[in-house]
């Protein structure tokens, strides 16, 4: 699972369930079977591989992921499951960027790379040449519009960051000492920016010295991202932080205090600042990496196109400097070997002549501690048409109990589920009353979760597309991203019985003479 910080302490809401009509179930009756091949036994085999000291953790890119890799597609060969496009990978093109220098040229000022500007995180392009402008603090609310009788399209806007007004006499725009939006989001001015046609922002702040010793570490690091111009993207508009100092040098402006005097009545003279011209240099390294699939043909002619996609990611954060290895058990050595489980208990139903109506996709995601690239790139080139999607059942960190669950670790955190079709969280309950019997904990699965597990794993990049979800979670432990994340401290009895929840509930879903309704609206935003 993707690292997000903080993360906030754990809470506890068993037993939650929206109001549905009770699921008649069809088929899984039939499963059972099949189901209990996943066992405690072949998870723990399995996991003492993949998990191993040989695999050096898994890190995207490197020879360990490549081994895992190589393993898991010998794992789908062996079952009998078919590749796809006629191989068990499907490539993922990466590059590994670093920030390595560069140069802001504002007016007649000349800046440097982590002396005098910085970027905003999120930089993608790294040369502009185009007309800077001063907007004031780049505010539309109301009767404050700072882009009024300005044309900003194609051009530079340069603004003050945070709003008019002060905590000790009060912010203009809600008239009392608390700030707005506009003091606590960047992202806002940027989108206001973007949807004017701006090509970047700067953004001038008094606090630079302090946000600059925050940035600069982290634009310095190397950064693994998808190998693809995302230039233009989104409202992800460049922005640029500089001091103020820049600016009243730039401008031949008295002082700060006189700028924010003057600007509101529109008394500032020269706001157009001549050209601005950014030119980074960035190292970018290619990286090869793949994403590994297999797949169960539906038997059903008429349903046969439509996929139930059951995945995992089988990537982790490798070795430290000091040669630690950080193995990665559980995040996500545990979801990947219950995916392989699943699959052989659908090939062993197959090969006994009861294969799904549907077909059946499995896919180990590579690149997923990266910022979820391998399963976005499936997103934007998958074997199959999105639409043909039925579902995702995405298994991460499912080995081990977390600080609420002590005292009895029978229980699995569902997120997603109710989120897009409530026919596919009928399912998952009604199969769980009757076949398998663990707690459903939905704690996290409400759009305020300050944890945001919903945006961390692979399952997001088929949410963002529509295609209903259902996320499988035992939470985080001390172990969590460290190298003490061993085969040894997994409950594979544990594993197991959420493997067979996974399993029955693609049996019903695969099986049914109707694809599921997505008939909810998703109360996440589908912006990470």
């Amino acid at each position: 699972m993707t690292r997000f910080i903080p993360l906030l302490s754990l809470g506890l809401c068993l037993g939650y369930a929206p109001v549905f009509h009770a699921q008649t179930l069809l088929h899984t009756d039939s499963a059972l079977e099949w189901s209990s091949t996943i066992t405690a036994d072949e998870l723990s085999g399995l996991l003492h591989i993949l998990a191993a000291d040989s695999m050096e953790g898994r890190e995207t890119g490197k020879p360990g992921q490549r081994k895992a890799a190589a393993f898991l597609a010998d794992q789908f060969e062996a079952m009998g499951l078919q590749p796809i496009n006629g191989s068990y990978f499907q490539p993922v093109p990466l590059t590994i960027t670093q920030l390595k220098g560069g140069v802001l040229t504002l007016g007649s000022e000349k800046l440097v790379f982590k002396n005098d500007f910085v970027p905003y995180p999120g930089i993608q392009v790294v040369d502009i040449v185009a007309e800077a402008v001063f907007v004031g603090y780049g505010i539309q609310e109301g009767l404050w519009d700072d882009y009024a009788g300005l044309d900003v399209a194609g051009k530079t806007v340069v603004m003050l960051a945070g709003e008019p007004g002060s905590a000790e006499k009060g912010f203009v725009l809600s008239g009392n000492e608390t700030p707005s939006k506009w003091s606590q989001d960047p992202s806002v001015k940027r989108m206001i920016a973007d949807s004017l046609g701006a090509t970047a922002t700067v953004l001038v702040s008094p606090e630079f010295a302090t946000l600059k010793s925050r940035l600069v570490p982290w634009l310095s690091r190397e950064r693994m991202r998808l190998d693809v111009d995302r230039q233009g993207e989104g409202t992800d508009l460049p922005t640029l932080l500089v001091p103020e100092e820049v600016l009243l040098r730039s401008t031949g402006w008295k002082s700060m205090k006189d700028v924010r005097k003057k600007w509101p009545k529109r008394k500032l003279k020269g706001t157009d600042l001549g050209s601005m011209e950014l030119h980074l240099a960035r190292k970018a390294d290619k990286v090869e990496a793949t994403n590994v699939w297999g797949l169960l043909p539906g038997s059903d002619s008429l349903l046969a196109d439509e996929i139930v996609a059951l995945t995992s990611h089988y990537d982790h954060v490798g070795v430290d400097k000091e040669g630690l290895i950080y193995n990665g058990a559980d995040d996500d050595g545990s979801g990947t070997v219950s995916l392989l489980e699943n699959a052989g208990a659908w090939m062993a139903a197959a090969k006994a002549g009861k294969g799904p109506k549907r077909s059946v996709l499995f896919m180990a995601f590579v690149g997923e501690e990266k910022g979820l690239l391998g399963s976005e790139w499936y997103s934007e080139h998958p074997a199959f048409p999105l639409e043909q999607h039925v579902c995702d059942l995405n298994m991460d960190m499912v080995g081990r109990f977390d600080e609420a669950h002590i005292d009895d670790d029978r229980y699995v955190y569902l997120i997603g589920s109710d989120k897009l079709s409530s026919e596919l969280h009928e399912i998952s309950e009604a199969v769980n009353a009757k076949h398998v019997g663990i707690a459903l904990d939905y704690t996290f699965n409400a759009p305020d979760d300050p944890n945001r597990f919903y945006y961390r794993s692979d399952h997001y990049n088929f949410a963002k597309h529509d295609i209903p979800v259902i996320f499988y979670f035992s939470g985080v432990h001390e172990d969590y991203h460290g190298p003490g994340d061993t085969p040894d401290k997994i409950r594979y009895s544990k594993m197991a019985e959420i493997g067979q929840l996974v399993f029955l509930t693609s049996w019903e879903v695969a099986n049914r003479s109707k694809k599921l309704a997505v008939d909810q609206v998703n109360d996440f935003p589908s912006n990470r």
